[in-house]
């Protein structure tokens, strides 16, 4: 057992840490969330795949849905079919988006889409994209491609006047717009719109279901009907069609119902924790307040002793509150990042202050 460890079983009130149910405890409310009615699909067909997915379409205000695997291909196929049909094989989006860092860029290796550059990454890793940008590209776009929230920028997401700007500047030139909303459950208390309102300045949208949502995989992509059409080709190209997907779609339909009632109470308390933490000099929160459910937190201290300092105020609290500090671009200032969530909901804020004060003093 390491020291976190250790530790962690010494604390009563934890906010990053906490174990989640087991494996066991989630087949079983999966198998007590159905009424026995249900049937397997076969290859992706059949009443009870298609209803949900019809479910997700009506509650994106799109025509239509499909389920994927996973979102990486979701994500290319989306991109290949909009590219294609342009016959312009390039994408604009920002250089941190996650098909460029974090899918080892698959969607130049597989289909040979290009990425337009804005400028020089170091001109943008800490702001989101905004209309001038798009107005200053040197060519057109084959599709256009943002991510909503923008997760490496710690939640950043544009305001509404600027993102219904970059969707008219995109349809002035009819130029495709995918929407990464992998997270997207978390922008309704921002933008103080609905979740069809948000995607209706987009043309296709995929959606995460185990980000945030907590199922066990899986992912759906949403547009016109003859996109999706075209998506399920291309999900048996990308070999996503599998025998069936029924114990993902369960997993996913199950947490839907159960978890999307709660987030816009998630990014209260986020922005109640970036509240508290920035009372003290040491701290400074991105973005302040958050804009979703998560934020970077930048403080004064190495990473080693922040840490250590952090541990002896658990062992003698019974807090705990994370032990992912790492340095910062800024010499002498380190970092870690908060994300509420349902475990973190049980986490007792009263605590909070008197914790910080220890650990820093």
């Amino acid at each position: 057992m390491d020291e976190v460890e250790e530790i962690l079983k010494q604390c009563t009130n934890i906010l990053h840490g906490r174990p989640g149910p087991t494996l066991k405890e989630q087949f079983q409310q999966l198998a007590d969330s159905l009424t026995g009615d249900e049937d397997a699909d076969f290859y992706g067909a059949g009443p009870y795949i298609a209803s949900f997915e019809a479910e997700m379409a009506e509650m994106f205000g799109k025509e239509a849905a499909i389920f994927m695997p996973t979102g990486t291909m979701a994500q290319q196929v989306a991109l290949r079919i909009w590219c294609e049909r342009r016959k312009n094989f390039t994408v604009a989006m920002h250089p941190t988006a996650h098909l460029e860092f974090a899918e080892h860029m698959a969607y130049q290796y597989l289909h040979q889409i290009r990425r337009i550059s804005f400028g020089a990454p170091e001109f943008l890793r800490d702001r989101v994209l905004t209309v001038a940008d798009f107005e200053a590209l040197g060519e057109e776009p084959g599709a256009i491609f943002l991510e909503l929230p923008c997760r490496p920028l710690w939640g950043q997401l544009p305001t509404w006047d600027e993102l219904t700007a970059i969707s008219a500047w995109a349809k002035e030139r009819n130029i495709p717009f995918h929407c990464d909303g992998a997270r997207i459950w978390q922008c309704r208390p921002f933008y103080q719109k609905q979740y069809h309102e948000i995607a209706s300045l987009a043309d296709s949208l995929y959606i995460s279901f185990y980000k945030d949502i907590g199922a066990f995989a899986g992912a759906m992509l949403l547009g016109p009907a003859s996109f999706i059409e075209e998506a399920k080709v291309w999900r048996i190209r990308h070999g996503g069609r599998l025998r069936t997907m029924s114990p993902f779609i369960v997993s996913a339909r199950f947490n839907i119902q159960r978890v999307v009632p709660q987030i816009d109470t998630w990014v209260e308390k986020a922005r109640e924790l970036a509240a508290i933490l920035s009372e003290f000099e040491p701290i400074s929160i991105k973005p302040n307040p958050p804009h979703v459910n998560f934020f970077a937190m930048f403080i004064k201290g190495d990473p080693k002793d922040l840490t250590k300092r952090h541990m002896e105020a658990a062992r003698q609290t019974g807090t705990f509150l994370t032990a992912n500090f790492s340095s910062s671009p800024v010499p002498g200032i380190s970092m870690t990042g908060f994300q509420i969530g349902e475990e973190e909901m049980k986490f007792d804020f009263s605590a909070l202050r008197p914790f910080v004060e220890k650990w820093l003093a």
